[in-house]
């Protein structure tokens, strides 16, 4: 029997609904905090299930909240729709150029998008959808993406305020960043370059996790967030830049699920995360400085030196700015962190998703290598979810059902059907 147990239309929109409100419904909270954390909540964008929108607000999360008070997870689930298809659907192409023109002038009208849209997007025989999008369509877009003149003003002035603000507790801000490492020896032999991913905590300036990858790309991040929030609990905001990495799908599902608001700094603004810059020269001053260049480590005993680092100085030595070190600041508001339940599997809530066609001899391809699908899916457009440091167990789902656990195509096992 299958240990998978694939969720239906109807779960897999309350679970999302569930990780939106959870800091709404975990604590009891004053009516002003209430609606102030759903303000907070509802400024953000999200990946939501079935649903061209990106924003919810902050009435539509206080009703779930009260919902879920009332009936559990059950409250949550949607009532049947008989309207679906009926508005214009935006493609992702379409979609990226207009909040990039938008963002780059905020004060751009609807009718001047609307002809640069006209100008810049010539009809695409691959998509079968070629009509033009309407001045409604485009102003629904607008709004459910937070990317409307008023919003965009404030989102731009909020970012510029938080440098006068510092978290009060533990857990309420963690920023996030990255930074050039040295070089160590390359498996096999020559030498790479390694980059350190790293979260920080803004009230204790403890560090939930960072660590040395080989590469600066989402993989690693996300493999530095997922071990951050094993270690220390969930943070309630996470401050970061504009780079692709950090506004990519993946993360924006895996912090909606375990109610995660992320905030983006400005280009060239980042006062957001001075704290963490900081740390990085501190970083730099005091730990890569004493390196031996001459005689270069692997990666792992490079990352093994570093956590020596971390839980031995830089955690444990006081910091001028707390006047106490950042491990017993951040203990100092243990009773208040949030965690995810014991049960929960921390692989599968990070596992990437991706859809793949599965050709006519029960393949696709993920990562530039082949894998096998059942025949049955043959033709079907599937969901793939795989851990990308671990590309052993890639799973199957078929309109969000489990189906099978992929395994790589075998050529030479395969070779005397004739199929490759």
């Amino acid at each position: 029997m299958s240990n998978h147990h694939p969720l239906n239309h109807q779960e897999k929109i309350a679970l999302f609904r569930y990780g939106l409100i959870a800091p709404l419904v975990l604590e009891t909270l004053p009516r002003g905090e209430l609606t102030r954390r759903a303000e907070q909540i509802a400024s953000r964008v999200y990946d939501i299930p079935y649903s061209s929108r990106r924003q919810v607000s902050a009435d539509t999360l206080l009703t779930w909240a009260l919902h879920y008070r009332h009936d559990g997870l059950d409250g949550l689930k949607p009532k049947p729709r008989h309207d679906r298809g009926s508005q214009r659907v935006i493609d992702p192409e379409t979609a990226a150029l207009i909040e990039r023109l938008k963002r780059q002038n905020p004060h751009r009208t609807g009718s001047s998008l609307l002809r640069e849209l006209a100008l810049s997007s010539p009809p695409d025989p691959d998509h079968s959808v070629t009509a033009p999008i309407s001045a409604s369509t485009l102003y629904r877009f607008l709004r459910a993406r937070g990317l409307t003149e008023r919003q965009l003003l404030l989102d731009q002035a909020a970012a510029q305020s938080f440098k006068k603000y510092e978290a009060l507790l533990a857990n309420q801000i963690w920023q996030s960043d990255m930074l050039v490492g040295p070089w160590v020896q390359r498996p096999g032999g020559g030498r790479m370059q390694v980059f350190l991913q790293a979260t920080l905590d803004d009230a204790s300036r403890l560090i939930p996790h960072a660590q040395f990858y080989p590469n600066q790309g989402l993989d690693s991040f996300l493999d530095c967030l997922r071990q951050a929030v094993a270690a220390r609990g969930i943070p309630f905001r996470l401050y970061m830049d504009n780079a692709k990495i950090y506004r990519s799908t993946q993360l924006a599902r895996i912090a909606a699920s375990i109610g995660i608001l992320i905030i983006h700094t400005p280009p060239y603004q980042p006062e957001g995360r001075g704290k963490i810059e900081r740390f990085f020269r501190t970083v730099r001053e005091q730990f890569l400085s004493c390196l031996d260049t001459k005689h270069l480590l692997s990666l792992d005993d490079l990352n093994e030196r570093w956590l020596d680092w971390l839980a031995m100085i830089y955690h444990t030595r006081e910091h001028s700015a707390l006047q106490t070190t950042p491990l017993l600041r951040w203990q100092r508001d243990i009773e208040q962190i949030r965690k995810l339940p014991p049960s929960t599997d921390f692989r599968r809530l990070f596992f990437h998703r991706a859809d793949r066609l599965v050709r006519r001899d029960s393949t696709f391809l993920l990562r530039n290598r082949f894998y096998e699908a059942p025949p049955h899916l043959a033709g079907q457009r599937i969901e793939v979810r795989f851990d990308p440091l671990d590309m052993a167990s890639i799973e199957l789902f078929l309109d969000n059902n489990f189906q099978a656990v992929a395994r790589l195509v075998d050529a030479v096992a395969n070779a005397g059907t004739g199929r490759l």
